[in-house]
């Protein structure tokens, strides 16, 4: 099946998941719009991915769906009436399949999932497990016949998102200092570097480059963990204020370089272009890590375990709690020369 141009006036793009599986979906956007200039093109989400997608000037409007209030029958007939006549469903759960079928639309992009043919008439066997999340989406425009011209991140922030982060750099007084993003978050316990280990690691970057390190957090443990760095470090770290993700976003754009394990925050440095050094353990950073050629990673390949995707670790989260240090400072050094940063060292 080949899709006609002429046919194409609205456009459906479907993804749920978390944060990082949106950020990571949007290089889509731009070719689409590439390829289809005048069509309406609207994206379907999570209602707690909204904000990820405002202001993005590749797409008309984002639809949102709350799991916490199912409302199916109402979104299914909201979608039906837009009558859209491409649709991609890049996340291919049950619920993302049935409403790909229900727009009606004459083409439905999706992947081969069992039980799930049924929902598209443009498929392919999916590469998920195989390469990264990003490219995964991306086969999606492959199997529409939809050439791929950019794979940047998309991310928007503003002038005010810009003025909330200028006034947290002004008021900590840190216009001139070469600042480390430090990301506290996570979605897994286990895939998370350790409060401990984050002290420990701040405490060697100490000894040999002169900078200042500004904690990001997401929930109250997360923020618990930053004031108690602040507390060792007082002169050094700065706890970011509550922060909405464009506003996180902006201030992550201030940083130099941003170091944390997989999570949302990474995938942030990514769509504002600031370079990552990912730690990375039960998760592959081939397939979830950190996109673009100006990151690096570190992990602990001495492990057959690695890579276990598993929630609670019977061993101890060893792939995390024997990193070795001096091996991330060495991914850091590495990090700083690939994007020939001026960083200050300690004479």
């Amino acid at each position: 099946m080949e899709i006609n141009r002429d046919e194409i006036r609205k456009i459906l793009v479907i993804k749920f998941g978390g944060m990082g599986d949106v950020l990571l979906s949007t290089p889509v956007l731009p070719n689409l719009r590439a390829y289809f200039p005048e069509a309406e093109i609207d994206y379907l989400t999570l209602l707690k991915n909204r904000d990820i997608l405002m202001d993005n000037h590749y797409i008309n409007r984002v639809l949102t769906y709350d799991m916490r209030i199912d409302r199916s029958y109402d979104l299914l007939r909201h979608i039906r009436n837009k009558e859209y006549n491409l649709v991609i469903d890049l996340f291919g759960n049950p619920r993302t399949a049935l409403l790909t079928r229900i727009t009606g639309a004459k083409y439905r992009v999706g992947f081969r999932f069992r039980g799930r043919n049924y929902a598209y008439n443009m498929k392919e066997e999916g590469r998920g497990g195989e390469i990264h999340n990003t490219d995964f989406n991306l086969d999606a425009l492959k199997i529409a016949g939809i050439p791929i011209t950019s794979k940047k991140l998309n991310l928007s922030v503003n002038v005010v998102h810009e003025e909330f982060a200028e006034k947290f750099i002004r008021d900590n007084n840190l216009q001139n200092d070469f600042l480390v993003g430090i990301a506290l978050t996570g979605g897994w316990e286990s895939k998370k570097y350790k409060l401990n280990d984050y002290v420990e690691l701040i405490m060697m970057l100490n000894e040999k480059f002169k900078v200042k390190y500004v904690l990001l957090w997401g929930n109250r443990k997360e923020l618990h963990d930053a004031e108690h760095i602040k507390k060792l470090f007082p002169y050094l770290s700065f706890v970011i204020p509550d922060s909405p993700i464009r506003y996180l976003a902006a201030i992550i754009k201030r940083c130099s370089v941003v170091i944390g394990n997989d999570s949302g925050p990474l995938h942030i440095a990514g769509g504002v272009g600031v370079p990552v050094l990912g730690i990375f353990g039960p998760t592959n950073p081939k397939l979830q890590g950190p996109y673009g050629e100006q990151n690096v990673t570190v992990e602990n390949t001495k492990l057959e375990c690695l890579h276990c995707n598993l929630l609670d670790c019977p061993i101890g989260n060893i792939c995390m709690t024997e990193l070795s240090k001096e091996l991330i400072i060495e991914k850091f050094t590495e990090l700083i020369n690939k994007n020939h940063l001026k960083i200050p060292f300690l004479i």
